[in-house]
């Protein structure tokens, strides 16, 4: 009957179990996978253990096809594939490179190379990070380091044509001698006395100069004559007026210099946007296009002349692009460039820089988008200067990374000379090849060298060579191939000497390099020297338990050395004492080494401030005796200590609080805000007690980092709480605690008057209506919990689950019924 029952509440836990489980989400299940997979499990064993836990099977299945998917493998056959390599490895005795570490090991150009090539191909040099052209040229209008300010200062040019606004410095000088400063009227003329206006706008310099000339010498007869002369020179320039649209950052009219040039005005516009054109920019003079200026021929050609003058109404217009291509790749400025309607592919890697180290140049695939459908087009070297390019093209010269060689064959290792030598000649057979390199190094491993080898796919083989028997004469020499890799291991690769290590009470402890015959002295050299406090009559040295030869295990974990120190050296008899490799050497702390350990003691003392304690015993009583006594406004009464908490304490109250997480019930779990860690906390003490009682309990022995604090005397109680006038009052020695819950009006209806309780200035408390006050105390009166109601949503989920429980004793009881029976 008994078996019948506690099988079907297994059932029943096993269905409870089962729905919880199956409220896994997926990322929980692979998780579980996961951290099971890293512990070394199968994928069975994983399977078995969720399959028990409730998963269904098509949902481990499904689970599992993911996290195959994702890793790209099994994790049985990682498993199988690391023991595989693994037992490869430990049965060659030799380490074995692959062929990825090998390659680039010995042609590290080549892999150079390759990762050049690998980042071209990942990053997109066409874009900026914010995904915009990189437009080649379209930010030479917008930098502040270049602006193409005219030079005011320059020496006036003698085609320079004046107008209105220019101002005109007149010197004679000779047998006359006079200095005319005018300035063109909106007439255009200038007023000289005694000659009247001279209309000068329009003229050149040149011009001016000569008209000037005429019509002064009517005053200046040694004009004519030659001996007075005349320079004609400009002041203040002019500005004029210019439009600036189009495809600018900022289009509209300007006032510039008289000498300003097209360049000028694009700065002032801001540049040029993304799709305004450099090639064609247009001014446009008298209502007429008067020049097409083409940037490209400044910026590539260095042509200044193209920066064509402007004058005074003149429009400057910049259409948008009508081609702009890109260039990726192996070239030396991948950019978008802007090419005109005749230009080919060759004018687009010219204005790219030309092919970069590594490029393929004989051929250059071009992408083009052709409505819906994209097309490709491989352009072979001899059709670059035919192949028109179109708008949206994209050009991609990809690199050469083919390593291909003649006569090469290679030598790595322990020899003299490593590197890549000339197959032929000399260097025909193993021997002679490791000859030319100098000979092998006396740490080279002779049991055997590896020569790899290419196949005809280009992989490679390994092959064994005994090197000391060929080097000798003794074994048969081998013929070397085109791209033969001869490979001398070093003996300390195969034969790895660990390192030392030295812990405790040393200057620089850790681990140091193992070389032969170093002793302790050495190693705690190496780690400079001993540390203060550091013992002289204890140091271990623990060694690894290591017998090839064994054939039963042992107990035995390390051996251990007790060694001292004298006069810096290791005591007699062990002097010289030699490390072997793992060797682990602890240097101990001095049980007589003490640092200081300081506290402090404030408030109501004669001599305030830090002691340092005299031994570990010292006791309260001690410390306020050496600072003078209490002052006579000391509150000894009231006296307390505050401590810092040591590791030990805040190990100890971490789990504590770890131990409320996880509590269950919440009616006896702990509150986890009052277990949090503090540094500093307060520790309760009857300094009277103490004081009139030297060395007993109540003198409490003072640990590093205490401080005594001795309140000024306080002659009030503070009540606070649920009473109905909190506040403090006049200490009446005798009184009890129902008369200063008066002095504050009373209890509130919430007061719980029966879990009143006192803290008193030394930390201590004191709970009920029968505790003694003491001058500067405070009562604390606290509030009856409140009940929580319960919803009509609760009640019901109650009466569902009563009834749940009473269907399952029915079914119980049915049971028990029928065994009867």
């Amino acid at each position: 009957m008994f078996k019948r029952i506690t099988v079907l509440l297994l059932l029943l836990l096993t269905v409870f179990a089962q729905q919880a489980w199956a409220q896994m989400t997926d990322a929980q299940i692979v998780e579980y996978i996961v951290t099971n997979v890293a512990a070394g499990k199968t994928e069975r064993q994983i399977a078995n253990e969720l399959f028990a836990k409730g998963v269904s099977t098509s949902q481990i299945q499904q689970l599992l096809r993911q996290y195959r998917n994702a890793t790209g493998s099994s994790v049985s056959a990682e498993k199988e594939t690391t023991a595989s390599v693994s037992t490869s490895q430990v049965s060659r005795n030799v380490a074995q490179p692959s062929q990825e570490d090998i390659n680039d090991r010995l042609f590290p150009q080549e892999k150079k190379k390759k990762v050049k090539q690998s980042t071209a191909e990942k990053e997109n040099q066409l874009f900026d990070s914010l995904g915009r052209k990189r437009i080649y040229g379209m930010e030479i209008f917008s930098s502040r380091r270049l602006s193409f300010e005219p030079n005011q200062n320059q020496a006036t040019p003698e085609d320079y044509v004046l107008g209105p606004g220019d101002e005109l410095i007149i010197t004679i000088y000779g047998t006359n001698e006079m200095v005319i400063r005018q300035t063109i009227s909106p007439e255009g003329t200038i007023n000289v006395t005694q000659v009247g206006p001279i209309v000068l706008s329009g003229l050149t310099i040149k011009e001016a100069k000569g008209k000037l000339k005429t019509s002064l010498s009517k005053t200046y007869s040694s004009l004519r004559s030659g001996a007075s002369h005349l320079i004609l020179s400009l002041g203040a320039v002019r500005t004029i007026q210019v439009n600036v649209l189009g495809e600018v950052t900022s289009p509209g009219t300007y006032r510039l210099s008289a000498f300003s040039t097209v360049f000028h005005a694009l700065y002032r516009a801001g540049g040029i946007t993304e799709i305004g054109s450099l090639r064609e920019v247009m001014i446009r003079r008298g209502g007429k296009d008067f020049v097409s200026v083409d940037v490209y021929s400044y910026i590539f050609g260095g042509e200044t002349d193209v920066n064509a003058s402007l004058k005074e109404g003149d429009v400057v217009y910049v259409p948008a692009y009508q081609s702009l291509v890109g260039i990726d790749g192996f070239v030396k400025r991948p950019m978008f460039y802007e090419l005109k309607k005749d230009e080919p592919l060759q004018a687009l890697v010219d204005y790219a820089g030309g092919f970069s180290e590594g490029a393929w140049s004989e051929e250059i695939q071009v992408e083009r988008k052709d409505g819906q459908v994209n097309r490709m087009f491989s352009v072979k070297h001899d059709a670059f200067d035919s192949f028109r390019m179109k708008d949206g093209d994209v050009a991609q010269v990809v690199g050469n990374d083919l390593d291909l060689f003649a006569n090469r064959v290679t030598v790595e290792g322990a020899v003299y000379r490593p590197g890549n030598f000339q197959l032929g000649g000399d260097i025909a057979t193993v021997k002679q090849l490791v000859e030319h390199a100098g000979g092998l190094l006396p740490n080279a491993y002779l049991g055997r060298a590896e020569l790899l080898r290419e196949k005809a796919d280009r992989s490679l083989e390994r092959r064994s060579v005994p090197i000391k028997g060929i080097m000798e004469g003794l074994a048969e020499d081998i013929v070397l191939r085109n791209n033969d890799i001869l490979v001398v291991s070093d003996v300390n690769e195969l034969e790895p000497k660990g390192d030392l290590t030295i812990t405790g009470e040393v200057n620089n402890p850790g681990e140091y390099p193992y070389a032969e015959h170093t002793t302790v002295e050495d190693l705690i050299i190496k780690a400079g020297g001993l540390a203060e406090g550091a013992s002289l009559a204890k140091v271990e040295v623990s060694r690894r338990i290591e017998d090839p030869t064994g054939t039963q295990a042992s107990n035995v974990l390390a051996q251990v050395f007790s060694l001292s120190i004298k006069d810096g050296l290791l005591d007699a008899g062990a002097a010289g004492f030699e490390l072997k490799p793992y060797d682990i050497v602890s240097i101990r702390k001095s049980p007589n080494y003490q640092e200081q350990r300081n506290v402090t003691i404030s408030g109501e003392v004669n001599f305030p401030g830090q002691y340092t304690l005299q031994s570990t015993q010292e006791r309260v009583s001690q410390l306020l005796e050496r600072a003078g006594g209490v002052t006579p406004n000391g509150n000894i009464r009231g006296a307390m200590v505050r401590r810092q908490i040591t590791p030990y304490e805040r190990i100890a109250r971490r789990s504590l609080a770890r131990m409320a997480a996880q509590t269950v019930s919440s009616k006896d779990s702990l509150n986890k805000e009052k277990l949090r860690v503090a540094e500093l906390y307060t520790v309760g003490l009857e300094l009277d007690k103490a004081l009139a009682n030297p060395g007993s309990d109540y003198d409490m022995i003072l640990r590093d980092g205490d401080e005594l604090i001795i309140p000024e005397m306080i002659t009030t109680v503070r009540i606070q709480g649920e009473v109905l006038y909190p506040n403090a009052v006049q200490y009446v020695e005798g009184k009890p605690v129902s008369y200063y819950i008066k002095q504050a009006g009373g209890f509130t209806t919430q007061a719980r008057r029966s879990q009143l309780y006192v803290v008193y200035l030394n930390g201590t408390v004191a709970v009920g209506n029968a505790a003694k006050l003491a001058p500067g105390c405070e009562i604390v009166v606290p509030a009856r919990a409140e009940h929580n109601k319960l919803t009509t949503g609760e009640w019901l989920a109650i009466g569902t689950s009563a009834s749940a429980i009473v269907t399952m004793v029915a079914t119980i009881a049915n049971l028990i019924k029928n065994n009867r029976q």
